[in-house]
């Protein structure tokens, strides 16, 4: 039991640099609110480090009585952790750790309340069923990774997409349902808030087949404010990367330009024509946008989507100068970020209709999903 009245200075500034929570290292429990009843009391410890007597947890002959009330001493701790670094576990809570406790919580305050107002950022879920697997998305995940960027604008997603359907993407009913449904939802949450005017910025993280990736970005056209996340494999965060091993991209034209045009994307995989031709029959020109060696795990860094955007939209002229506005038959292997952008760059009132296909190994082959025009 602390025998040391802590001044009111030094509680005041406790308050403060801890934001008011408890500082002990996973706890971040608010301590002046009650979270059941949400009435308004003080439920905080001010702990010392080590104890203001000798005898005490951690406590010294000389420096108890000279860190009695210095703030680099104190620790703002909640009703559990309180009895558990003083009573039930002293032993497993020496000074030093402590001391770095405090440090760490201190220092994240500092990060989050130096976010400046205007960096606020709706966090937009969008999660459709690949193949047998549900999407996994998590709200929590995207704060993480926007932060120290941007921080959430609500305690809560724009969340896009059907929910625990049992449709698959083997099936056209699975295509119309899911864009159907992608249309309504968009108008519904995004859209509103677009004409509103009253978001900045939005965050967006994808889960779902390329097609409903591609047909998001048409969608999402008109938010000039938009920064798209990729999910990686090594590492498996969201949040994107300084480096990467991919030397860029390449943009490979047909000798005959006078077939019905095909825009091929071997990027995170390698699509060979003979699948093309399979589909389309054999009176098709094929272009492609491809990388040194296609991977699913290539697009580390946003310079290289920054790269993928300007190619891509060179290919798209390219080859409308060659073939005018008729349909332009796409056939995807790209990551998730690239997905998007790929329909964001499109533009309605320019570019070819795109009549969008998806590989499914049910189907044996590639599909007609989506036509956007």
């Amino acid at each position: 039991m602390s025998t040391t009245k802590i001044s009111v200075k030094n509680q005041n500034l406790l308050w403060a640099v801890s934001g008011g929570r408890c500082q002990y290292e996973g706890c971040n429990k608010i301590l002046h609110t009650d979270i059941l009843t949400k009435k308004k009391y003080n439920s905080a410890y001010v702990a010392h480090i080590v104890a203001d007597e000798p005898n005490g947890p951690r406590g010294d002959l000389l420096r108890s009585k000279e860190l009695a009330d210095d703030i680099n001493n104190l620790m703002l701790l909640c009703d559990v952790h309180h009895r558990l670094v003083d009573k039930v576990d002293v032993y497993g809570h020496p000074e030093s750790r402590l001391l770095e406790m405090k440090r760490r919580q201190e220092a994240r305050i500092i990060r989050l309340t130096s976010i400046a107002p205007d960096m606020s950022s709706e966090i937009i879920l969008f999660g459709a069923n690949i193949g047998s697997h549900n999407s996994l998305l998590s709200y929590h995940t995207a704060c993480e990774t926007i932060f120290p960027d941007f921080y959430p604008a609500n305690d809560c997603a724009i969340e896009l997409g059907m929910k625990n359907t049992a449709l698959t993407d083997n099936s056209q009913i699975y295509w119309q349902a899911e864009e159907e449904n992608l249309n309504s939802q968009f108008a519904q949450k995004v859209k509103n808030r677009l004409m509103q005017g009253n978001t900045i910025h939005y965050s967006l993280f994808a889960l779902a087949p390329q097609p409903l990736l591609i047909k998001l970005g048409v969608l999402l056209n008109d938010i000039y404010n938009l920064k798209v996340y990729q999910k990686h494999r090594e590492p498996s965060v969201w949040k994107w990367q300084q480096t990467s091993t991919t030397n860029g991209y390449t943009f490979q034209e047909p000798m005959d330009k006078t077939k019905i045009p095909a825009l091929v994307f071997s990027l995170s995989a390698t699509i060979g024509y003979d699948r093309i031709t399979k589909t389309l029959g054999n009176d098709v020109s094929i272009y492609e946008i491809t990388i040194d060696t296609p991977n699913n795990d290539f697009l580390k860094t946003e310079k290289l989507l920054s790269d993928f955007r300007y190619l891509t939209r060179i290919a798209l002229n390219k080859i409308k100068s060659h073939h005018g506005s008729v349909d332009l038959h796409v056939f995807p292997a790209m990551p998730i970020s690239a997905s998007v952008e790929f329909g964001r760059i499109w533009m309605p009132k320019a570019d070819m209709p795109l009549v969008i296909y998806d590989e499914n190994k049910i189907n044996n082959g590639f599909t007609k999903t989506i036509t956007i025009k």
